[in-house]
């Protein structure tokens, strides 16, 4: 089973972002046998230093748009009520840091997904 992940990076390499300071996501699909790059998709951050509760601003419902097709998010932080919005809405989170070629390779081998 192919499960798509959505990747909290600047540059595409390494897990560097926090999940609300995300302005973008590199989406990849992984399965048993391994991980391809799919896309790059923009994204509004919604952490600008202000409350994260409305869960209908016009950011949080961009972002969970963006991700509508993901299983995953894989983020080197996140906090409590985004954790919880995404869970609500059917997409696990992965708090990892490092190579994202690593990590992604980690996830496939534990066969997390499936």
């Amino acid at each position: 089973m192919t499960a798509r992940v959505a990747v909290a990076s600047t540059d595409g390499k390494v897990v560097n972002q926090h999940f609300g300071h995300a302005d973008k996501f590199h989406i990849f699909d992984i399965d048993e046998n391994g991980f391809k790059y799919v896309e790059t998709r923009a994204a509004v951050p919604y952490c600008a230093g202000g409350s994260h509760e409305d869960r209908t601003a016009p950011e949080v419902l961009g972002l969970l748009e963006a991700l509508r097709d993901c299983r995953a998010v894989l983020v080197s932080r996140i906090g409590g009520g985004a954790v919880s919005m995404l869970d609500s809405n059917g997409i696990d989170v992965i708090e990892s840091g490092g190579a994202i070629e690593d990590v992604l390779k980690k996830i496939s081998e534990k066969k997390i997904f499936g």
